[in-house]
């Protein structure tokens, strides 16, 4: 008897001590994750793309959200920075796969940047599949991309994908838009105007973030007729710092288009 009563004393005693332990082991592994999301942020912004890679591969097969968004973010550099087209469209797929992957495993807890990420790369996917499907997957892009800014309205990124998106419909030359039609039946509404808002609340929030937003700045005021604005912009994009692939694009197409506008002497830009 008393030792039944010494065996229930002592399991009540173990009990709070077991929690104590997996509470402690839960904050390890969290401060643990913390750790490989800013490590893998910081080599992202410096943009040493396969060191973060090398950070983030290992998660590909769980299901933390956090850590799937970043490896699908990873994976789109890996797929701009590779010379063979087939290793190229290898990569989107696989970000894709870790874009769904994080949406499923979501929870409660809202997370923009999965809704955010999952948008690019699916836009980016969708240029491989022809017309029609990246017409049917347009409407699931701009979808997650409005989701996106309702959980998270102060995200200049996110502003600027949804302005590609309007800009890229607001842009469709008349037989293009003619045989949209005729495949689909409809077409996105979409104007300069709404594509204009996005690239300047995305400048408000964060001023001189991508040269491509400013570069899409340029092209509607283009478009808008409001040439000197324009002209400004397209200096402003080619003077922006080179670190990225989407850098070096943007800055060759705002040189290309300077040069048509009749620039000769860049260093005085």
């Amino acid at each position: 008897m008393v030792a039944l009563f010494f065996n229930k004393l002592l399991g009540l005693a173990i009990v709070p001590f077991i929690k104590k332990k997996a509470d402690n082991d839960d904050s390890k592994q969290n401060a643990k994750l913390e750790r490989f999301k800013q490590e893998a942020d910081t080599l992202y912004d410096v943009y040493l793309i396969e060191n973060a890679y090398n950070v983030l591969r290992r998660f590909s097969s769980g299901n933390d959200p956090q850590m799937l968004w970043r490896l699908a973010r990873i994976l789109v550099e890996k797929a701009k920075m590779s010379k063979d087209k087939n290793d190229r469209k290898r990569f989107m797929y696989d970000a894709l796969k870790m874009a769904e992957k994080a949406l499923d495993n979501e929870g409660e807890d809202a997370c923009w940047q999965a809704h955010k990420w999952y948008a690019i790369v699916l836009s980016y996917v969708s240029e491989y599949e022809g017309y029609t499907e990246q017409l049917r997957h347009s409407y699931e892009v701009r979808r997650h991309l409005e989701k996106a800014l309702d959980i998270n309205s102060a995200d200049a990124t996110t502003w600027h994908a949804l302005g590609v998106w309007y800009f890229t419909f607001a842009d469709l030359s008349s037989w293009k838009a003619l045989c949209i039609r005729v495949m689909s039946g409809s077409l996105p509404a979409a104007t300069y105007e709404d594509a204009l808002k996005c690239f300047q609340k995305a400048e408000f929030i964060k001023p001189n973030f991508y040269s491509s937003n400013l570069w899409y700045l340029a092209e509607v005021k283009s478009r808008l007729g409001q040439k000197e604005e324009a002209f400004e912009l397209y200096k402003a994009a080619f003077k922006m710092p080179v670190i990225t692939m989407d850098d070096g694009d943007t800055h060759d197409k705002a040189y290309d288009r300077l040069r048509k506008l009749g620039v000769k002497d860049f260093t005085s830009i």
